[in-house]
């Protein structure tokens, strides 16, 4: 367990790396060239490398939290109860990311792939890892209330809403023109709030502290929640310049389904 914990803290650290990287090229590059798309799919295959990681880790870490943590060491019965509730801690922290990762990118994935077709969107297992990143941000929410740990909360809220708004979209009777192109957007925006998270959180932590050591120490809860506010507010301005460049479809479309309605 012990050999696969640190192949799956390995894999998740060099792809995690690359991820951040790349999650900025479709960003800046025109949207539907080979450009976009190819780098698009480095971007999603690398982010479900990262989240299956991630899973593992945090699932290993809620069963055996000192076994793997601190492995031979001497701890009385206390020492080793306090200990092993700091590493679930952080390890349901990390298993909600990763869920919100995986969930963000394969919403996405899908959604740009079969555009207003969202059949692929309806299967169990889709729907099954939708509505578990809801279940994560409920216990997220339940511990971060417990531990009044503001970053907790701030996530959990994030990952509920999120899980929603997928649900939502997934089984709504119809779609606007191009919703599936904001769809697509939202989530592989939400992937990327998860990966930056993930890396001032955890990865990025002896780096920052190194750079800017107490200042990083006493203003960390700054950086940890500042990717989902960040990435929240720029998740919501997309979805409003696009719904306003495809507001004469929308309003055509809304007239049109009114008139079938009365008529």
């Amino acid at each position: 367990m012990v050999y696969l914990h640190q192949f799956a803290l390995y894999t998740h650290i060099a792809v995690g790396s690359c991820a951040l990287i790349l999650f900025w090229i479709p960003v800046f590059t025109r949207k539907g060239n080979l450009d976009h798309k190819k780098f698009g799919r480095f971007f999603a295959n690398a982010m479900y490398i990262v989240s299956l990681s991630g899973i593992l880790m945090a699932s290993s870490d809620l069963l055996f939290p000192v076994a793997l943590h601190a492995p031979g060491a001497s701890l009385t019965p206390s020492e080793s109860a306090a200990f092993a509730e700091e590493v679930r801690n952080f390890a349901l922290f990390l298993l909600s990311l990763s869920v919100l990762v995986l969930s963000s990118t394969r919403q996405g994935w899908l959604t740009i792939l079969h555009k207003e077709n969202r059949e692929p969107l309806r299967t169990p297992i889709h729907i099954v890892l939708c509505s578990s990143l809801a279940i994560a941000g409920v216990a997220l929410l339940a511990n971060g209330l417990r531990t009044g740990s503001v970053l907790f909360i701030v996530f959990s809220v994030l990952q509920i809403v999120t899980s929603l708004n997928f649900l939502h979209y997934n089984f709504k009777q119809r779609l606007m023109p191009k919703e599936w192109w904001i769809q697509h957007l939202s989530g592989l925006f939400g992937a990327g709030i998860g990966a930056y998270t993930a890396f001032f959180v955890f990865g990025g932590r002896r780096l920052m502290d190194e750079i800017f050591g107490e200042l990083y120490t006493n203003y960390s809860i700054i950086l940890w929640v500042a990717p989902g506010v960040i990435g929240g507010i720029a998740i919501t301005l997309v979805s409003r310049h696009y719904k306003l460049r495809f507001g004469g479809e929308w309003l055509i479309k809304k007239a049109r389904f009114r008139s079938e309605m009365f008529s």
